[in-house]
């Protein structure tokens, strides 16, 4: 079986288990380019062909640790199978990826984007990931059924196929109003569907350099981010952000919230004051 045949058949694997379009075409991504680095072919790829490839220099922590779950899906799949008899990608060492600080943007920095001629569907965009938490993907996919008014909620198509659904904040509430009926973001020159994903993240990232944000680690992402944060410096319930950031564990909403030095401080500042003993208060013997 050639790689094309192999790529395609743990593609079918993966969408009859209702992964995630985006994860299917990052795998595979990550799979045709290993080969081409390695100059191997997928089903006899040994696993010295996958750490090497792991181990360059240029990539980040994370993308190693991306690689390393892509690798160990798809030779399990290969593996279970019988495809080849063993599996090696058991054998690559764990990625320790380092604890990553959230990157929110400011509520000035967002005023800012919003207000340094950022057109109005970027506007849009914007407020969504601001006031919605919703990532760049659920974004463009934006329609207008999915917006209840009456009931105050919004129907949201989530990683791996999940639908959730959200209380409305009331800015989007008044500004869903002042949308188009069907795609809130149709594609452009006539094609049916919405934009891309990428699409948003680009604009998102033209209104941040437009507004002289030079903070290049900003994305269109941190405004979820910045969600995620403003909720819990607001004192809401963790559990409660926890489920409208949609997160299968609060440990990965502790990733996207920023506890600012200001409000460790205001934390320390509950704890009842004492005057500081003078003496041990020991009797003499």
């Amino acid at each position: 079986m050639n790689d094309t045949d192999l790529l395609e058949a743990f593609a079918d694997y993966q969408r009859s288990g209702n992964r995630a379009v985006r994860t299917i075409r990052t795998r595979e991504s990550i799979l045709r380019a290993f080969a081409a680095r390695q100059e191997t072919d997928l089903l006899t790829a040994t696993v010295f062909h996958m750490r090497r490839d792991i181990g360059r220099q240029e990539i980040a922590p994370s993308s190693r640790a991306t690689t390393r779950a892509t690798f160990l899906a798809f030779y399990t799949f290969v593996h279970d199978e019988g495809l080849r008899a063993d599996n090696p990608a058991l054998r690559l060492p764990v990625v320790r990826v380092p604890k990553r600080r959230p990157r929110p943007y400011s509520q000035e920095q967002i005023d800012r984007m919003l207000s340094t001629g950022a057109y109005k569907r970027t506007r849009a965009m914007i407020l969504l990931g601001a006031y919605q938490g919703l990532r760049a993907s659920e974004i463009a996919a934006v329609h207008s059924d999915d917006v209840d008014l009456e009931s105050g909620t919004m129907k949201v198509l989530g990683k791996g196929g999940r639908t959730d659904y959200l209380p409305l904040h009331d800015v989007i509430r008044d500004l869903a109003p002042t949308m188009n009926e069907g795609w809130w973001f149709p594609a452009r020159g006539g094609r049916d569907g919405h934009i891309k994903g990428q699409s948003v993240s680009d604009l998102m990232t033209d209104a941040r350099d437009r507004a002289g944000i030079v903070d290049k680690r900003l994305t269109g992402h941190s405004l979820r981010h910045s969600f995620g944060t403003e909720l819990v410096r607001g004192r809401a319930n963790i559990r409660a952000v926890q489920e409208l950031m949609r997160h299968a564990s609060l440990a990965h909403t502790q990733q996207y919230t920023l506890v600012l030095d200001e409000d460790e401080r205001e934390a320390l500042s509950v704890l009842p004051p004492r005057t500081i003993p003078t003496h041990s208060g020991r009797k003499a013997a």
